[in-house]
């Protein structure tokens, strides 16, 4: 169809419309104009205020939720810099996949996966772990010559912790 059979066909459609209205009582015609603006109110609010209200909400959700990252970050920023000065900065040995597991156990961490990708890289997984403790021992990691290639760290289950998933490569 093209527009012109478009703008005809509404046309008719109005004009059955008004047609219809108009064979109506007055007083259907009062209850149809007062349903007509109830109906357009309600389209205002589902369409229009609802989904500007959620998406203020969600907003409102994630920057407290950044806040409170932020000054976890800077709270604990310190006790990464101090874990980093006291390292010995030794480099891990040649069997450095069971030293990763040894150096999370004395960080008091769980390795929940822990598998070989190869002679340099580890994969790795821990659930609800002290996130504090996770950044200190990843830093004291780093300091040892292991790279973390890869990294996933999401809130834990309680507040305070991480589930991380990460790659390790010497």
């Amino acid at each position: 169809m093209t527009s012109a059979e478009l703008k005809q066909l509404a046309r008719q459609r109005w004009s059955q419309l008004e047609n219809w209205y108009d064979s109506r009582e007055p007083r259907e015609q009062q209850v149809l104009k007062v349903l007509a603006v109830v109906v357009a109110l309600v389209l205002l609010y589902w369409l229009v205020w609802a989904p500007t209200v959620n998406s203020r909400e969600q907003a409102q959700r994630r920057y407290v939720a950044n806040m409170q990252t932020l000054r976890w970050i800077e709270s604990n920023s310190a006790a990464v810099r101090a874990a980093s000065a006291s390292s010995n900065g030794t480099q891990l040995s040649r069997n450095w996949v069971s030293e990763v597991s040894r150096s999370a156990d004395s960080y008091g961490l769980t390795l929940k996966g822990f598998s070989p990708d190869g002679n340099r890289a580890v994969r790795i997984q821990m659930e609800n772990q002290p996130a504090s403790q996770t950044v200190i021992w990843l830093q004291s990691l780093q300091e040892k010559g292991v790279q973390i290639t890869t990294l996933e760290m999401t809130p834990g289950d309680k507040s305070g912790t991480a589930t991380v998933r990460a790659t390790l490569q010497q």
